[in-house]
């Protein structure tokens, strides 16, 4: 058995315990209260002999009170159960039928007690009641905690137990029990039933009106917290989904960086072997002097990687040359380059800036999907700047999305949404270059890049 299906069933069995516990203890009620009926009688005695009708008002808050006391833990005990073996939300046929759990046992606690020695008289305060408890149940999906469950019951028996008082629903099943009679006699011996009539019918509206009120208020509340609780658990697997994402990226770059470091590495590896087997002084000053350059270039690299701020130059064939050898290992037939004409010198960062462009090839290869066809990569001279084009022929980018493009966090595929400021913050803002979108949905999108171009000719040695 899974914890989870093990703790479900402690669960069950602790609110099976709960609802019993509080049926018995609204039977035990009967009993454990009749002392205070007692109290009662003494106090409608004296309001007998006082003639006072505020005391007759007091003397029937408290039967009602003490009639709510004795019945609210068999509503409670009723709920809990229905809460646990009835889903909320669930068939109709189900909820009908679970329905019949406070129906029948709210009855037979009744009976139960008259049996023990005490008259509860189960009327029709008794019968609203129990449909209060039903009405509760049918308008929550989600379990209610215990304070709105006592303080909602609390309200409605509360009402409905004050339309015992009314002598004018004396005839039709209201308040039948031994103190509520004797409230009603003691009204009539006052001349005072209209006025007992008139507070009954108004403390019954009040008090199951504040019992709706706060019922909705709190369904309403729960149903919000979920809400949230649903929004907050979706953002936190959009951004566990982003992190992944971002992590597998890293990694994808890292791997391809790893692969442009092993080329100079290798050219070192080759030459040293030659080296050690020629004994031409001229090969082995050529030799030692591409390892030179080799380790050079090595140095430069680690040196971009680490600071943002480096600079070299490079040719525009070199540039692209790099550019396809780093996107390689990611897209072996999935990416096309087309190189026209002479390309102009840049001098750049040349791994921030081929990462940069690379996650817009990265962009470009997702929105195709599965599609078969590659995206080109177009470079070309433009006056004296570096021109590249990344070209896809997916669905495109709505006009809407355009001025969101750029915004950190934000994608379109569920990603983490950092490729594209990250090119821009490359391109334009640490190298001055340009970077421009032309999509339509529909139609593909091409993203132009332009790397500011270098005038003077290259030196051999930056060659």
């Amino acid at each position: 058995m899974t914890p989870q299906r093990r703790m479900a069933g402690w669960r069950r069995v602790s609110n099976t315990l709960v609802g019993v516990g509080l049926l018995l203890l609204g039977i035990a009620a009967g009993y454990l209260l009749r002392p205070v009926d007692l109290l009662v009688l003494d106090a409608l005695r004296r309001v007998i002999v006082q003639g006072d009708s505020g005391r007759l008002i007091l003397a029937a808050t408290h039967v009602t009170a003490l009639n709510t006391l004795r019945v609210l833990p068999l509503y409670l005990g009723a709920f809990v159960l229905m809460e646990e073996y009835v889903p909320a939300g669930g068939r109709w046929t189900r909820r009908v039928l679970g329905y019949l759990i406070p129906a029948l046992l709210v009855p037979l606690s009744y009976q139960v007690i008259r049996l023990i020695g005490t008259p509860y008289d189960f009327g029709v305060p008794a019968m609203l009641s129990v449909g209060g408890v039903i009405l509760v149940h049918a308008l929550s999906p989600y379990p209610q905690g215990l304070f709105f469950k006592t303080f909602t019951f609390g309200m409605f028996a509360f009402g409905w137990q004050w339309l015992g008082m009314a002598p004018k629903l004396t005839g039709y099943g209201f308040g039948m029990g031994d103190l509520s009679i004797d409230v009603k006699n003691t009204a009539a011996f006052l001349e005072q039933e209209a006025l007992l009539n008139h507070w009954s019918a108004l403390s019954c509206g009040l008090f199951v009106a504040i019992a709706l009120v706060m019922a909705k208020f709190m369904v309403d509340y729960r149903n919000h917290m979920d809400l949230v609780r649903r929004h907050q658990a979706k953002e936190l697997e959009l951004q566990q989904a982003a992190a992944r994402n971002l992590e597998a990226r890293s990694r994808a770059e890292m791997q391809r960086l790893v692969h442009d470091l092993k080329t100079p590495l290798t050219t070192v590896q080759g030459l040293l072997s030659l080296i050690a087997m020629t004994e031409d002084h001229r090969k082995t000053a050529e030799y030692v002097d591409r390892v030179v350059q080799a380790v050079e270039r090595m140095n430069h690299m680690i040196s971009e990687i680490l600071r943002p701020e480096t600079r070299r130059r490079v040719a525009g064939g070199e540039f692209v040359r790099l550019l396809q050898s780093h996107v390689s290992g990611a897209h072996r037939t999935g990416v096309r380059f087309d190189a026209a004409g002479p390309l102009p010198d840049v001098e750049v960062n040349v791994v921030r800036t081929i990462r940069a462009v690379a996650n817009l090839i990265q962009n470009a290869r997702d929105a195709l999907g599965d599609s078969p066809e590659p995206v080109l990569v177009r470079a070309a001279g433009d006056g004296p700047d570096l021109r590249l084009e990344v070209i896809d022929r997916g669905p495109g980018i709505p006009p809407e999305l355009f001025e969101r493009l750029f915004t950190p966090g934000f994608s379109t595929k569920g990603s983490s949404g950092l490729g594209l400021s990250f090119a821009r913050e490359v391109i334009v803002q640490e190298h001055g270059g340009t970077l421009e979108v032309d999509s339509e949905p529909g139609r593909g999108t091409i993203i132009i890049v332009k790397l500011p171009g270098v005038d003077s000719p290259m030196s051999p040695h930056d060659r």
